[in-house]
């Protein structure tokens, strides 16, 4: 190969089919990752007549695809953003389900919280986004809750042979 015409062979970074190879491993690319984050918005929207079970089975059917494709990535903490922004979306709907800061702080009581904790998160004149990331709903709604009960498909915990340790990141950026 020309290596002084090639374009391939001077980047260190290769984008093909929705993947950057960089080095000696594949990553999702940026590009695919921002259009999944979209997808997922597509698929979680707000005020919606689905139900939360409807809402994952259909989110299930797209990600496991979604996932299967991008299986020869060596980066599981990519599909791991992916999961989580799929709960935070979630927990955003059911935060904006309680229609009341008051049934939203009963809500958090029964599923387990602490009064001064509920009262601290729902009184904190937050937004619904900002609501489905704090230490009350995240306790009230954990990833088991999502996983067991729910039954959110997760492909990030596979522990494929080429997979890195879902702890390490590549940024694309």
């Amino acid at each position: 190969m020309n290596q002084e015409k090639s374009q391939v062979a001077r980047s260190d970074r290769v984008k093909f089919l929705g993947m950057t190879i960089v080095g000696d491993t594949i990553a999702i690319s940026h590009k695919a990752l921002q259009r999944a984050m979209a997808k997922v918005k597509e698929l979680t929207p707000r005020g919606t007549h689905l139900t939360l079970e409807k809402s994952i089975e259909q989110i299930n059917s797209w990600y496991v695809g979604w996932a299967g494709y991008f299986a020869m990535t060596y980066y599981p903490a990519q599909l791991h953003k992916i999961e989580a922004h799929i709960r935070r979306r979630l927990r955003s709907r059911l935060v904006d389900q309680q229609k009341s800061r008051r049934n939203l702080y009963r809500k958090l009581i029964k599923r387990g919280v602490s009064r001064r904790q509920a009262a601290k998160t729902v009184f904190s004149n937050k937004g619904r986004w900002a609501l489905s990331n704090t230490f009350a709903v995240n306790r009230a709604y954990p990833v088991r809750w999502f996983i067991g009960e729910k039954g959110q498909a997760i492909r990030s915990n596979r522990k494929l042979r080429h997979w890195s340790d879902v702890s390490q990141w590549l940024s694309l950026a």
